[in-house]
């Protein structure tokens, strides 16, 4: 199959959805990517919710919970540039079929140890540092493939669709898991998560993945970059770029202040809304609703304009939802809450993610994607603060402490860069800075 993405003929089976929110979906190679992806972030959401209640059972402890899911993070603080470079590099295809490999085999670990009642803290949190690897390799490689199996007009479309597989991943996920831990256990668990993992990796094994036109390809008249000068290129080019480094700044507050919640979700469940591992399933399911709502939402306002707007809009309005759910003892009402917080969260995560690949040339994508997801790395400081606060005042003012600060550095940001606020101007400019001087230049020059 040809690398190009060709345009769809009148009269292919997919024509009649070139027009609309779901349009990416016209061109069959990102609908199969899309697919396979969908089947690994599935698990993902599985392993979130074994693994929380497990820690929860083992260690009765809210900061224990907050902090295996820190130590997920953790290994992103690092090790997304190096993913990124090795993608910019070509080996975007290598990388996904090794993390998922290794997420299978360290699934099948943990199902194989509950099993023999072997179980200890320590593993829960190996398995943890396990899944962050992995995920810190992949999603740089993952996410960078997006724009290249769609043409330059349906990016958009196709950045905000391909984000409604975290959100269809919270859906089908974590209900289900709930359900298998209250009827089967959580060994049982672990290796339905693994299995679901089988054919994303048979139909990654067989998926042309395309070199896009920034995949790294050495001048013969120049010597080969090394890693480290391919992860500093990088930070050269985001040093010069404000718009970039605003939407990193903002990913960076909702991801440390807004983002915790889901991984004290379980001692909210347990011990405010005294409800049981199924409920907790349904609870993450609702999140996960209105989660794939905000993906289409963002895919529908096609648009930079649009999308600042939205992405303003959202990260201040997911804090004073937050400031609700915190606030409520009732699992009905949390159940709505929940499904607010799924949407203004993807919302503000799409709308920024979006704009973060529009305002990326192709040759250094995958290393500033990479930079946002160092932002993720980040959020074992939220994290582990919200497990000590929960410890020591609880958990609902501690989440109501997290809203108010990520509403005030939100709009902080905003009020400081110019740049996030006429966002469109922006971009234009920087696409045409780009045709005048190649990227490579500019890093020399920087």
């Amino acid at each position: 199959m040809p690398n190009e993405v060709a345009p769809v003929q009148p009269g292919h089976q997919y024509s009649r959805l070139r027009q609309g929110p779901m349009r990416a979906f016209s061109y069959q190679r990102f609908g199969l990517f899309w697919f396979y992806s969908l089947l690994s972030i599935v698990s993902f959401f599985m392993i979130l919710i074994v693994r929380g209640w497990l820690i929860l059972d083992l260690t009765d402890s809210a900061f224990m919970v907050t902090a295996v899911n820190a130590a997920q993070l953790l290994p992103m603080l690092v090790l997304p540039l190096l993913g990124g470079v090795l993608a910019d590099r070509g080996g975007r295809k290598v990388l996904l079929l090794v993390t998922d490999t290794f997420n299978l085999l360290s699934l099948l670990v943990m199902a194989g140890l509950v099993f023999a009642g072997w179980i200890e803290v320590w593993h829960v949190f190996a398995l943890s540092l396990a899944n962050g690897v992995a995920f810190s390799f992949a999603m740089p490689a993952r996410t960078s493939v997006v724009p290249d199996l769609v043409g330059p007009g349906d990016v958009p479309s196709a950045v905000a669709l391909f984000s409604t597989i975290f959100s269809l991943g919270q859906i089908a996920g974590p209900a289900p898991a709930g359900f298998i831990i209250g009827a089967w256990g959580m060994d049982t668990t672990f290796l339905v998560a693994a299995g679901i993992l089988v054919p994303s990796l048979i139909g990654m094994a067989l998926f042309p993945v395309p070199r896009h036109a920034g995949t790294y390809r050495p001048d013969a008249d120049k010597p080969r970059e090394s890693v480290v000068q391919s992860i500093l290129g990088g930070f050269r080019y985001v040093r010069g770029q404000q718009l970039i480094i605003g939407l990193l700044l903002l990913g960076l507050v909702v991801t440390m202040f807004i983002m915790p919640f889901q991984a004290i979700m379980p001692v909210i469940i347990r011990d405010i809304l005294e409800r049981g591992p199924e409920d907790l399933g349904i609870l993450m399911t609702a999140s996960g609703v209105g989660a794939f709502c905000g993906s289409i939402s963002v895919a529908v306002a096609n648009g930079i304009r649009r999308l600042n707007t939205m992405m303003m809009t959202a990260g201040i309005g997911v804090g004073v939802i937050l400031i609700f759910f915190s606030l409520s003892s009732s699992y009905s009402l949390s159940l709505f809450l929940a499904f607010a917080l799924g949407l203004f969260v993807q919302m503000f995560m799409t709308s920024n993610f979006t704009l973060v690949q529009m305002a990326t040339p192709d040759e250094i994508r995958a290393r500033v994607i990479s930079m946002r997801f160092i932002a993720i790395g980040l959020g074992p400081i939220g994290m582990i603060s919200l497990g000590i606060a929960a410890e020591v005042y609880g958990p609902q003012p501690s989440l109501v402490v997290m809203a108010i600060i990520n509403i005030v550095l939100v709009a902080l940001i905003f009020l400081t860069f110019r740049s996030l606020r006429n966002a469109e101007d922006a971009v234009a400019v920087m696409v045409q800075d780009l045709a005048e001087e190649p990227i490579a230049e500019k890093q020399t020059a920087a």
